[in-house]
C-alpha cells in the first residue's frame, strides 16, 4: 500500500513542470527572435551593404577593415541626415530651411549618411557629389521627405576614403565617400539582375 501512493506521488512530481524551465525557454526564444530581426537590420539589398554594418554614430564600426577599403569603390544603402545637406546658392534656393551650408568647394555637394533612419543628426558620414544636372532632382526629393518628416533611404555608390578621429576616449576612424556623378545615388533599390 505504502509504495503505491510514492508511485503515484512520483507521477505527479513527473507531471510538473518548473516555472524557472519555462522562463527560461521562453528568455531563449526571445534572444534567438530578436537576433533574427537584428541580422536582417544589417541586410544586404542586391550589391549594396547597410550603412549599418560599416559604420555606427559617423565612424567605422571595425577600423581595421574599413582602413584595409580605404580608396575602393563600395556600393552602401542608408538614410539621408537631413539636418546636414550642404551645397552652393543654387542649392540654397532648392533646400530653403534644411540648407546646412556651403558645399566643400564650388564644385561639390554634400549631404551626411546615417545607418539607421531613426539616428540622431549628425550619427552620419559625409557622402561628397558633384554639382552636375541630376543634384537638383535629388535635392528636392530630400526636401520633400524632410518636409513630410519621412526618412529618405537611399542607395549609394563610391569611393570609401577614410582618417584618423582623435577623441578624449580613444581613436576612431571616420568615414567620407567620394562619389562620381550624382547619378551614383539612387532613391529605388537597384533592379536585382
Amino acid at each position: 500500500m505504502r509504495l503505491r501512493r510514492r508511485k503515484k506521488r512520483l507521477r505527479v512530481v513527473a507531471r510538473y513542470r518548473d516555472p524557472r524551465t519555462e522562463m527560461n525557454r521562453c528568455l531563449g526564444l526571445t534572444i534567438l527572435a530578436v537576433t533574427v530581426l537584428l541580422t536582417g537590420c544589417n541586410r544586404q539589398i542586391g550589391n549594396y551593404v547597410a550603412a549599418s554594418s560599416i559604420g555606427k554614430n559617423g565612424f567605422a564600426r571595425d577600423r581595421a577593415a574599413m582602413r584595409k577599403l580605404d580608396g575602393q569603390e563600395i556600393m552602401v544603402w542608408g538614410f539621408v541626415d537631413s539636418s546636414n545637406i550642404y551645397g552652393d546658392a543654387g542649392a540654397r534656393t532648392i533646400l530653403g530651411d534644411w540648407w546646412s551650408g556651403d558645399g566643400p568647394n564650388a564644385t561639390t555637394w554634400r549631404f551626411n549618411l546615417k545607418a539607421e533612419a531613426g539616428d540622431k543628426a549628425g550619427n552620419s558620414f559625409s557622402v561628397l557629389a558633384p554639382n552636375d544636372p541630376g543634384r537638383d532632382e535629388l535635392l528636392k526629393a530630400f526636401v520633400a521627405d524632410a518636409n513630410a518628416q519621412k526618412p529618405t533611404k537611399v542607395f549609394v555608390k563610391g569611393q570609401l576614403h577614410t582618417f584618423g578621429a582623435p577623441t578624449n576616449t580613444g581613436a576612431l576612424t571616420g568615414l567620407t565617400l567620394e562619389l562620381q556623378s550624382s547619378n551614383d545615388i539612387l532613391l529605388e533599390p537597384p533592379a536585382v539582375k
